[in-house]
């Protein structure tokens, strides 16, 4: 009969790590509610879809800084696509934590999905974010990258200039509206 003693079915440290695990984010959470920042990081997700919502003012700042936003619908579409995409890249990059993370996108999309259903039921059936994600992973210049990716998107590579200014735009924008939650 073969020794099959080196055979291990069950690992006894799965169950301690998950508590350890389960109890390290309870104390994260708790950390969090007490200094301020989860109830920061749900204004900041609330405050961020609010611009998605209203697309004349939001259609109005960008102008200025990459020039007239004067397309089809379907362009527009694929505009405040790559915008939801850049807050939810500077949220993830920018907060001191996955789990402030986590909270200040579901606020966000979930806000989207209160104020502006058809925006955010499109968006949430399309592919486009596996697109930049891809655009993240494949260079340094990741403006770049979103600016080849959008332009895909959208059929033609006359976009890609506008698909990374947007891209740089948004995120110094987005990072400076997460400076001001001064999270701890």
């Amino acid at each position: 009969m073969p020794d099959d003693s080196d055979i291990k079915i069950f690992n006894d440290k799965t169950k301690s790590q998950e508590n350890f695990d389960e109890i390290s984010v309870i104390a994260e959470m708790k950390r969090h509610r007490i200094n301020g920042n989860s109830e920061k990081a749900k204004a900041l997700g609330k405050h961020l879809a609010d611009i998605f919502v209203d697309e004349e003012k939001m259609i109005k700042d960008l102008s200025k800084e990459v020039g007239v936003l004067d397309f089809d619908d379907d362009i527009m579409y694929q505009i405040k696509v790559l915008l939801a995409f850049t807050a939810e890249y500077c949220i993830n990059h920018s907060l001191p934590s996955p789990l402030l993370s986590n909270t200040a996108v579901n606020r966000m999309y979930d806000a989207v999905k209160t104020s502006a259903f058809e925006f955010y039921d499109r968006l949430d059936d399309g592919a486009e974010y596996s697109f930049y994600y891809l655009a993240l992973r494949k260079s340094a210049n990741i403006s770049e990258e979103i600016g080849k990716a959008f332009a895909m998107i959208c059929g033609s590579d006359e976009f890609s200039e506008l698909g990374k200014n947007l891209f740089e735009c948004a995120k110094q924008e987005i990072d400076s509206v997460i400076d001001l939650y001064e999270f701890v």
